[in-house]
């Protein structure tokens, strides 16, 4: 039988194997050639990116394995998490912006020794002494009949209308001060003396003609102990020269910034009180009764007191406290002082609430406090709304001073920048800008709490004067002393830094994107490097 060698063939398969390659390479020869795909390197590195990057979320978008709806769901995803990063950094730069600075109690206390005793100013409410004026007498002429009042009373009574605050001119009285030298002459004539004033003194056995000085005030003429000279606290070559503010020419080491230099002893000015509790600085005072004028001060009669900065001009007109007449007050003080740390220079003041002393200038003090600042201010603005200052403000020897008939002028003015500083009349907000007055950056204050108990010399005599004997002259005391030997003071820092934002705002990108310092390196690398390299890789392709 004939073996079938059919299947051996090669063939033996297909025999239409070759038919079908004829067709098909007619079918590729009929096709037209495949177009190759035009590079995209800005989307391509797009793509690489989302693919290959740390960042959460964002290669579920770029994976094609996952279906439309899923790559849509993460892109949502991510989107959220990007729109509540951005919130929450918000809230932190704005906390930032806003409040930077904190202030805190220091961590460490420190000795009494290392600042000044406060100043002491104290006034009389006797002005006139009635046994050298009869002011209430004047008074009653002028409203009664005024042809029996001499011209020379009528001008003593004009120039003690600049002090007293129950009495007026029923003509109005001079608007300007015309002769000012003889104005202060009389003021100081009819102002009681030192001796007056003071029966005895006791600090460091000084005298009290050694301890006090002769200061202009609001109400006159007073008496202030450890407060820089006029040399030290004023600007004198912008100040008028017509009479004195602050009488003394003590010398001072120290400054409010530095404190006193290394190896300063006690005895150095302005003087310290380095004992606590008990007896630190003690004065007898005296009034005369036969001297009391209520028409010109009111029923109240004793003595101011303000305890202030060394190197600020007292204000009587705010923080005082009263000394009747046989009674002694207590202040028992504890200081309050602020200082700031360095990290807080390059903060704009406004937004550290603050002025170094080298960043505000005062055109009349040499000190910038920001007591100092208001009364230059109130100064300014005075002059400008009435032409004229009261005579107790520092101004430049241009500038007049207001007579009574000025009074409800200067009135005005007070009230208007009073009101613009508390933001409660509209009109006169842009004046709080002209005065800029910020707290100064080293601060010292003090607080005083007060006690008072009777004080009587007629039965216990420290002195055997025949006045105090009789009841003519009635006697004050006061004490004022240090309540602790230790004082904590307060310190303004910085809440958030640099630092503190970036650790913040990395945190919060951290926790939602899962975002870091290397993210930022990746993020730079694929949108220049990567892509720079796509670019000219693509050019080369399309040149072939």
């Amino acid at each position: 039988m004939a073996e079938d060698y059919s299947d051996m063939s090669p063939k033996g398969y297909d025999l239409n194997t070759h038919n079908n390659d004829e067709k098909k390479l007619r079918l590729q020869e009929m096709e037209p050639p495949k177009k190759k795909k035009k590079p995209r390197p800005f989307r391509d590195n797009l793509h690489e990116f989302m693919s290959n990057t740390t960042l959460h979320g964002f290669r579920y978008i770029a994976d094609k394995n996952f279906s439309h709806v899923e790559r849509v769901w993460w892109f949502f995803m991510v989107v959220c998490s990007i729109a509540v990063c951005a919130i929450f950094i918000r809230k932190v730069w704005i906390k930032w912006d806003e409040s930077p600075v904190i202030v805190s109690f220091a961590d460490t206390s420190n000795s009494v020794w290392h600042i000044p005793f406060p100043a002491v100013t104290l006034c009389t409410e006797t002005k006139p002494r009635q046994t050298v004026f009869n002011f209430t007498k004047i008074n009653f002429d002028l409203r009664n009949n005024p042809s029996q009042v001499s011209p020379e009373d009528l001008k003593t009574f004009q120039d003690m209308l600049l002090l007293c605050n129950y009495a007026s001119d029923p003509n109005g009285g001079p608007e300007i001060v015309e002769d000012i030298k003889s104005s202060i002459a009389t003021l100081q004539r009819l102002a009681p003396t030192r001796d007056d004033v003071f029966l005895d003194c006791l600090w460091d056995n000084l005298n009290c003609e050694q301890m006090f000085f002769h200061t202009l005030t609001k109400d006159g003429y007073c008496f202030t102990f450890n407060m820089l000279s006029a040399e030290e606290m004023f600007r004198t070559e912008n100040l008028h020269k017509d009479y004195y503010h602050v009488a003394g020419h003590n010398k001072s080491a120290w400054t409010l910034e530095r404190g006193y230099p290394p190896g300063e002893t006690i005895k150095t000015y302005p003087r310290r009180g380095p004992s606590y509790g008990g007896v630190e600085f003690e004065v007898i005072l005296l009034t005369d009764i036969r001297d009391l004028d209520q028409v010109c001060r009111g029923p109240v009669q004793g003595f101011k007191i303000w305890l202030h900065n060394p190197a600020e001009l007292p204000n009587m007109g705010q923080n005082f406290f009263r000394l009747p007449i046989k009674h002694q007050s207590a202040a028992a003080v504890t200081p309050r002082v602020t200082a700031t740390s360095d990290g807080l220079k390059h903060y704009p003041p406004h937004k550290r609430n603050c002025f170094f002393p080298e960043e505000r200038y005062l055109s009349f003090f040499r000190i910038y406090t920001q007591r100092n600042c208001e009364l230059e201010c109130s100064s300014n603005h005075t002059a400008y709304r009435c032409g004229c200052v009261p005579l107790y403000m520092p101004h430049g020897p241009d500038t007049k001073v207001c007579g009574p008939g000025k009074r409800q002028c200067v009135t005005n003015a007070f009230e208007e920048l009073s009101l613009s500083k508390s933001a409660l009349d509209e009109d006169s907000k842009h004046l709080t800008k002209k005065c800029d007055c910020l707290e100064a950056c080293t601060e010292l204050k003090y607080d005083a709490e007060v006690s008072q108990a009777v004080y009587d010399l007629t039965t216990y005599r420290r002195h055997s004067n025949p006045d105090i004997a009789h009841g003519w002259r009635l006697p004050s005391g006061l004490v004022v002393y240090f309540a602790e030997e230790l004082f904590t003071s307060l310190r303004r820092s910085e809440l958030y830094g640099g630092v503190d934002f970036l650790a913040n705002c990395g945190g919060i990108m951290g926790l939602f994107m899962g975002f870091s310092f290397l993210s930022v390196i990746e993020i730079i690398y694929y949108f220049t490097l990567r892509l720079f390299c796509r670019i000219r890789q693509s050019s080369t392709v399309v040149a072939e």
